[in-house]
């Protein structure tokens, strides 16, 4: 399996809300979406100045509980899928891509994911592995989302959105939970948390959550078993004048799999063979942070994180260790400005030793594998920022702030600026228009590493060719970046129906592609693929959310995104320009949801959500081999997923029924990268007990 590390991420975000005292903004993320979207939220800083939570000029979304467990998901991504604007893609039981705004696919790089605010993107490409990302879904207070570039506080890969993961307290969590799950399909998890109260004032918990599911793997017989475990702790005390928090904890994950040998010589591929492989790896974390009230306007906070991660998987080998140093200063200049101070350090050290590029061979290679041309890096991350938000009357507001990171891998330096208004028409209306800059870390993936696969393609004359596609590196790249301009309406009518929209234009710049060489030097059946910048891609579409509460005992919540996504190639060769836009682009894409929770009565649930897709891309790509294909659109898929659930009373445990893609008997393809198989109908039951 592939890990998860820590990110130069920071205390509070300011965009988020414009309150100023640690407490307060804590109070906010513990509040539950009932809470958020019913009430006239208020909010007091050190300066007593009161602001509402609809004064936010940028585009966010909230998972509250009760929808991540009602949606019948069985892990974070696939609750995911409510949000409008997020591209939610199941590969099989244990692999998810999650994007937004374009560029889908597994390595995707632009978008940071947090959990308690330690981040959770891989040091090696800058982008998350979802099936690391695991928690008792009962515990996680809320999810928000943050759509659009996030640079300015969060820094880079916060191109396109922010994921933060916000559990509940200790002081919340406290007796003993209890759940396990067991569907068709031979999946089976087991969860237990113990609160624990040390003294009047301290607070923690433990859990221990065990995994264990049958991932299919397309074109062979395999029928692997996978198998994951992750515990942690958590402490924090619960008086008033501390706010500390301290959390560690780690995960672990095994399978076995068939690992497939090619064997070549100067006419081709003449034979294989195939050996058991155990795919083993394991990662732990540590994170402690602290908030200070420096004075009566200021209030200071810190953190600092450390994981380790190894992994022996033949595409993302190595062990990676992260330690990194975060602190906020927020002040409170009148009654209508607050200034936001801010900066970080984050060292690296990366092993790759265990896959060089020296050590392939070309006519005895694995199926797949990645390999790099060096043995180990250390890297520095350092970045300072400042930003301002300015209340100018009743109705109008404004964000303006900056960022400047340095990034040591390629000695750059790079500037996060945005600029946000936020006007309100009235109680129940609001506008709000942004434009900022975000950067894409620079990543070693792209800059040290190769990837090898066998594959074949057909010739009139000689018929089905085997030959190894060879990614190749490239250690002269410019940073990927994007600028986005976004506006937004909101309305709220306070007690039943809510919207919020989006509409954005991105312009990104630098794009990585792989441009053509119809053949290499390593061997006669090699063809090579070079890592390049010269790829520039236009994005713009809208997001909308809705919420309407139809009686006290049913409620329901609409999504609907609409995405284009047009390329233009920069560099000189044709075949590349070909083959890259036709890669990244999408006609038009339409992504709609529909969740629907009802109390039928007294202790019975029975919610639905609905899942609609149209996706359209190009009419065909070049390959690699020069050969044009036509792509496969995905038109008008629509998919059910059902939950019922029963609980006799407060003190019984709860028993759900899930069906999820109700009637798929033989399953349906959501993507160009994925199976047919991997959407089937299922069932599966939980169990649970809170005591």
């Amino acid at each position: 399996m592939k890990h998860s590390s820590i990110y130069a991420a920071l205390a509070l975000l300011p965009s988020f809300s414009l309150y100023a005292q640690g407490n307060s903004l804590e109070h906010l993320m513990s509040m539950s979406l009932e809470e958020l979207s019913m009430l006239d939220v208020e909010m007091e800083t050190a300066s007593k100045v009161k602001q509402k939570l609809t004064d936010i000029p940028s585009s966010v979304y909230v998972l509250s509980n009760e929808r991540i467990q009602r949606s019948g998901a069985k892990t974070i991504a696939e609750a995911l899928v409510l949000v409008p604007g997020l591209k939610v893609t199941k590969f099989n039981e244990t692999s998810w891509f999650v994007s937004t705004r374009g560029f889908h696919d597994g390595l995707y790089n632009k978008m940071l994911v947090m959990i308690d605010g330690r981040s959770l993107f891989s040091p090696v490409y800058g982008g998350t592995y979802w099936t690391d990302v695991d928690y008792i879904l009962a515990d996680i207070e809320r999810i928000e989302i943050l759509k659009g570039p996030g640079g300015t506080i969060w820094g880079g890969n916060a191109a396109n959105g922010v994921v933060n993961i916000i559990t509940k307290s200790s002081e919340a969590t406290q007796g003993t939970y209890v759940s396990a799950v067991a569907s068709a399909n031979d999946n089976y998890e087991f969860s237990v948390r113990q609160g624990l109260k040390f003294n009047e004032y301290l607070y923690g918990r433990a859990f221990y959550k065990y995994k264990e599911e049958s991932s299919y793997q397309p074109n062979t017989s395999d029928n692997e078993i996978w198998k994951a475990q992750s515990a942690g702790m958590v402490f924090e005390p619960i008086d008033a004048d501390k706010n500390w928090s301290l959390r560690f904890g780690g995960e672990k994950s095994a399978y076995r799999t068939s690992l497939y040998t090619y064997y070549y010589d100067d006419q081709g591929w003449y034979d294989y063979s195939s050996k058991d492989f155990d795919n083993d790896s394991h990662s732990f974390y540590a994170k402690f942070n602290d908030y200070q009230d420096i004075n009566s306007q200021t209030v200071l906070s810190y953190s600092l994180w450390g994981e380790h991660n190894k992994d022996n998987a033949l595409d993302a080998p190595g062990s990676y260790s992260t330690v990194d140093f975060d602190s906020t200063l927020i002040t409170q200049l009148s009654d209508r400005h607050q200034l936001t101070f801010g900066g970080g350090i984050r060292y690296m050290h990366l092993d790759f030793s265990s896959s060089q590029i020296d050590d392939v061979d070309f006519y005895n290679v694995d199926y797949y594998r990645r390999a790099y041309d060096i043995e180990s890096a250390n890297d520095y991350i350092t970045n300072i920022f400042i930003q301002s938000q300015l209340a100018w009357n009743e109705r109008l507001s404004t964000v303006m702030g900056v960022k400047l990171e340095h990034f040591t891998q390629n000695s750059t330096t790079e500037l996060s600026p945005q600029l946000r208004v936020m006007y309100k028409i009235d109680e129940k209306h609001s506008l709000w228009s942004g434009v900022s800059r975000a950067v894409v870390a620079p990543s070693y993936m792209d800059s040290n590493s190769v990837y090898l696969e066998n594959s074949y393609y057909y010739d009139e004359n000689q018929g089905y060719v085997d030959y190894i596609a060879y990614y190749g590196q490239n250690n002269d790249l410019d940073n990927e970046n994007v600028i986005t301009t976004e506006i937004g309406y909101r309305f709220s009518s306070g007690d039943r129906l809510e919207v919020d929209s989006t509409a954005f234009y991105s312009i990104h710049d630098n794009v990585r592609q792989h441009s053509l060489q119809q053949s290499g030097n390593q061997a006669p059946h090699v063809i090579n693929g070079v890592l390049t910048d010269d790829y520039e891609a236009k994005t713009y579409g809208i997001e909308i959310g809705a919420s309407y509460k139809i009686t006290e005992n049913l409620k329901s919540y609409f999504s609907y995104s609409y995405l284009t996504v047009e390329g233009e190639h920069k560099g000189t060769n044709p075949d590349s320009s070909q083959y890259s836009e036709s890669t990244h682009d999408i006609d038009s894409e339409h992504l709609a949801t529909a969740q629907v929770l009802w109390n039928v009565y007294e202790g019975f649930q029975f919610d639905v959500v609905g899942k609609y897709m149209n996706v359209n891309y190009p009419d065909h790509y070049v390959s690699y081999t020069g050969e044009t294909f036509d792509w496969q659109s995905y038109s008008h898929e629509l998919a059910f997923d059902a939950r019922l659930g029963w609980k006799k009373s407060n003190k019984a445990p709860l028993f759900e029924v899930v069906v999820e893609n109700i009637g798929k008997k033989s399953g349906y393809q959501t993507d160009y990268s994925t199976y047919k198989e991997a959407n089937q109908e299922s069932v599966y039951v939980r169990v649970s007990h809170e005591f």
